[in-house]
């Protein structure tokens, strides 16, 4: 019976979206590997789980360093000593010596001015010590294969591949009830996320809707920052934009469910869970030709140049035109979607994790 520890920090801060794949990894993880191995998922101190994953309870331990960076880096890896120890955020210990670390993306090395010079500094310097140190490195991406091998960050011998699941989407019945209180109605919006991150590329879409849509159909932007982040950085948002604030899952999925199309105008992307969201709840995307889109989208989204507004208009107009385009796209969306599973993506972490032990 081999020994393995999960790395489970992420429990003791809210769950971005990061944390939220960790969360689903880990349970995909204590599913396969706790029938016939020990397994314990160590959490910086007394953990309650979080209410969608009722199976991740943890072992706490206590260390002089606090509950961040100071007890991955230095109380872990006593912690975890003749575990296989697996890191599902990005950063692992550097003082163990048998461990698996995913690595999501390179964004801090590819677009490092959407950072805090702290956090882009901090990255920069140990992604590469911490690839070193790992026995094998994750990803959730080739795209993000390649990114990692180009800046250091491990080499492609090293690093294997695990596409996301992203089937949580499905999980929370949808809260239709929010599109009334926004005051939309189904197919009267083109959807897109909100971030006034420059990589995000938001500005293209508010260029792309400057002047209003044949169908009338409003955009509507969902969590993120508000209005005033975007104009701030002179990006002018079209007339009548609807900025929901932050959303719950319920809330999201009635969104994408209601949505005309969904649009992911992202530069770069390790994964992108939110265009598949959409694709599970039936909405046609239209996305960036840019980083893991083309992999994880294929066929089943339009894919148009990243910073072309004039692409992007054509793309929704084509959707949107009442023809059969956006029913295909929708169809083939589901199909798409229904291949990324988080059971398909614990099979293929287990395949990885298994021989390691």
């Amino acid at each position: 019976m081999a020994r393995i520890a999960i790395n489970g920090k992420f429990l003791g801060a809210n769950l971005n979206g990061v944390h939220r794949t960790a969360a689903h990894y880990s349970s995909e993880l204590l599913a396969r590997a706790s029938q016939d191995h020990s397994l314990a998922l160590l959490t910086p101190g007394t953990t309650t789980p979080p209410e969608e994953f009722p199976d991740l309870l943890s072992t706490p331990v206590r260390g002089a360093f606090g509950t961040g960076q100071g007890w991955e880096m230095l109380t872990l890896p006593s912690a975890a000593k003749g575990h296989l120890l697996v890191n599902f955020c990005n950063l692992a210990p550097l003082l163990h010596d048998n461990s698996v670390v995913m690595i999501h993306d390179a964004q801090t090395f590819l677009f490092p001015e959407d950072y805090t010079g702290r956090q882009a500094m901090f990255y920069r310097l140990l992604l590469p010590w911490i690839a070193r140190r790992a026995r094998r490195i994750l990803t959730v991406s080739e795209f993000s294969r390649q990114s990692l091998a180009r800046f250091g960050i491990g080499s492609l011998d090293q690093i294997d591949v695990v596409h996301n699941g992203t089937d949580h989407i499905l999980s929370a019945p949808a809260e239709q009830s929010f599109l009334a209180e926004k005051g939309l109605t189904a197919g009267s919006y083109v959807l897109t996320l909100g971030s006034a991150k420059g990589y995000k590329n938001m500005r293209t879409v508010f260029a792309a809707l400057d002047t209003p849509l044949p169908g009338g159909q409003m955009l509507v932007v969902a969590g993120g920052a508000g209005e005033a982040a975007y104009r701030a950085k002179g990006w002018n948002p079209p007339k009548g934009t609807v900025f929901t604030g932050f959303v719950s899952d319920a809330q999201l999925r009635a969104l994408y469910e209601g949505a005309a199309a969904f649009v992911f105008p992202s530069l770069t992307e390790g994964f992108g869970l939110p265009p598949v969201e959409a694709m599970h709840c039936g909405a046609p995307v239209v996305a960036a030709r840019a980083g893991a889109m083309p992999e994880v989208l294929g066929e089943a989204a339009m894919l148009v140049t990243a910073d072309s507004p004039a692409e992007y208009r054509e793309a929704l107009v084509s959707l949107l035109d009442g023809g059969e385009t956006a029913a295909k796209l929708r169809n083939a969306g589901l199909q798409r979607a229904g291949q990324l599973s988080w059971q398909a993506a614990g099979d293929r972490l287990w395949s990885l994790v298994e021989p390691l032990l």
